[in-house]
């Protein structure tokens, strides 16, 4: 990051010297500003809002001369943002540039009193590791979702179409109102704006805060321009229009505060079907900022429908889950407030692994059937090897038991793939079964194993071992056990333990306590 600063404040040099008259702003001056905003936690030296404007300020103030140097540099790098069309934030250029003009730099002046959090943003700050004394929750991984269908998705939504008519209404420019503070078309071409595309001048002005937080469109101090998604748009970019959706999201709900932004976080974390109750059982009743003299889950109710008929949330009876646009606006909010968002690969690209890792680890919303649409984007007999082969790992049964009723159900002959691993020593016993072979007692290091596994998951799930096994393990009770032993299974020994208790019967306990007896023996003679 650093060496981008170096390069921005290069390139706003070389601006400045091509003014007429030039500007020569201190190189100094503007690598401290950069450091500090950098420092305060912004990713990008060219993202910018009033906000930041009194955070830097509250960091400057001490240092000697900035009084002199700071300010002319500071105005000097708005005024190039702007010119060069590289400000990021949909921050109003001329309310950020009066932000810079008169905030106070003079050394212990009073630094401006930081917004208050609203109590309903109290629990998403601690979960997320913002709040005092606490450290985030790591996030899920998150299922990537190919940009052609995010687009694809965000088309669909009504709100956005109507933006980008207003950008193509808005051609190659505008003028901005001269007596108006605020960025805003003139009264002349709201009223032109709303007789073209058939809507009230007030839904125009809607619309055009809408496509600025979009990026389709882009202010100066004095003209409406195409903004920098506008062009991606056009140019068919991947990804461009569902950019466009997530930067205007919020300015679409129409809604204030951070009710919307709380409830979908909530979703996104979550990943799972969530009722306007459970919402709020998270947050409590101050998620309804600004609504609370009614019923919060009403509330709460109202934002997830104004969400859902955006695209960022989807119903599902009486509850609601993040679809794959809103987790794209998420993730790019989170990651640009710093946060750490894993992200798993699409469907498509992701290893037999990485599918196994997501339906581990993942959320609900990812790791539904994923394991058919996985196979689903393979030839069936390459796809199962795959996942058969990345169970291999003695410690990893739940996934031998997953992939295992997931190859059960599939339509494909797989049996020339599961022959050749019937001698395999921890996928053997489980090949046999799958290939249909009759039941063999657990003897063999194959056929213990898979008995193994199998009450891996019951010691897993704080279950008792069969007793009913314990019958039809009776008359070769001593093989058995000494199979168990065997096999170096990561439960063998808790079996045994199990075993020797009674957990299979007295033929299974006796043979358990002379296995184990006879291993203590060696252990001690291994140590003498």
């Amino acid at each position: 990051m650093t060496e981008r600063i170096f390069s921005v404040v290069h390139d706003c040099l070389d601006w400045a010297r091509a003014l007429d008259p030039p500007l020569a702003p201190n190189p100094d001056a503007l690598l401290f500003l950069l450091i500090a905003h950098l420092d305060a936690g912004s990713p990008d030296p060219a993202d910018w809002s009033v906000s930041d404007v009194d955070d830097i300020a509250r960091t400057v103030r001490d240092w000697t001369g900035v009084s002199d140097d700071l300010r002319p540099a500071w105005l000097a790098w708005c005024d190039f943002l702007v010119d060069s069309g590289r400000l990021v934030c949909a921050e109003s250029p001329r309310r950020l540039r009066a932000a810079i003009e008169t905030v106070d730099l003079d050394s212990g002046g009073p630094a401006p009193r930081p917004a208050p959090v609203e109590e309903g943003a109290l629990p998403l700050l601690h979960r997320l590791g913002a709040g005092e004394d606490s450290e985030p929750d790591p996030l899920p991984p998150v299922l990537r979702t190919r940009p052609g269908d995010l687009d694809t998705a965000a088309r669909s939504c009504a709100v956005l179409a109507d933006a980008a008519r207003l950008t193509v209404w808005a051609d190659h420019g505008r003028d901005l109102d001269p007596d108006r503070d605020d960025d805003a078309l003139t009264v002349a071409d709201t009223a032109e704006a709303a007789a073209a595309l058939g809507l009230e001048p007030a839904r125009v002005r809607e619309l055009f805060a809408i496509a600025r937080d979009a990026g389709l469109l882009r202010t100066t101090y004095t003209r409406v321009l195409p903004g920098p998604t506008a062009r991606a748009w056009a140019e068919g970019e991947p990804g461009a229009v569902a950019d466009a959706w997530a930067g205007a999201l919020l300015a679409m709900t129409r809604l204030r505060g951070m009710t919307a932004f709380l409830v979908l976080t909530d979703l996104f974390v979550c990943g799972d079907l969530r009722t306007p109750a459970e919402v709020v059982g998270a947050y409590g009743p101050a998620v309804a900022l600004g609504d609370r003299d009614n019923d919060p889950a009403e509330a709460v109710r109202r934002v997830l429908e104004t969400l859902a008929e955006l695209g960022a949330v989807a119903g599902d009876g009486h509850g609601y889950r993040i679809t794959p646009l809103g987790d794209h606006f998420m993730v790019g909010r989170l990651r640009h407030s710093g946060a750490h968002v894993p992200l798993a690969p699409a469907v498509g690209a992701m290893s037999a692994d990485e599918a196994l890792t997501l339906l581990e680890e993942g959320r609900p919303v990812d790791t539904a059937a994923l394991l058919e649409r996985w196979t689903a984007t393979r030839d069936t007999a390459t796809a199962a090897r795959q996942l058969w082969e990345a169970c291999a790992s003695p410690d990893a049964w739940l996934r031998r038991d997953r992939v295992a009723a997931h190859l059960a159900g599939l339509e494909a002959d797989l049996s020339p793939m599961l022959s050749l691993y019937t001698h395999h020593p921890v996928l053997g016993g489980r090949a046999r079964r799958l290939l249909g072979a009759e039941p063999e007692p657990p003897t063999s290091h194959q056929a213990a194993w898979a008995v193994l596994d199998d009450y891996a998951l019951l010691l897993d799930a704080g279950r008792p071992l069969p007793v009913t096994d314990g019958e039809r393990y009776a008359p070769q009770a001593r093989d058995f056990a000494r199979a168990v032993w065997l096999t170096g299974h990561p439960v063998a020994d808790a079996v045994l333990a199990r075993c020797a208790e009674g957990a299979l019967g007295p033929d299974v306990a006796e043979a358990a306590r002379s296995v184990l007896e006879h291993q203590l023996v060696g252990q001690q003679v291994d140590a003498g």
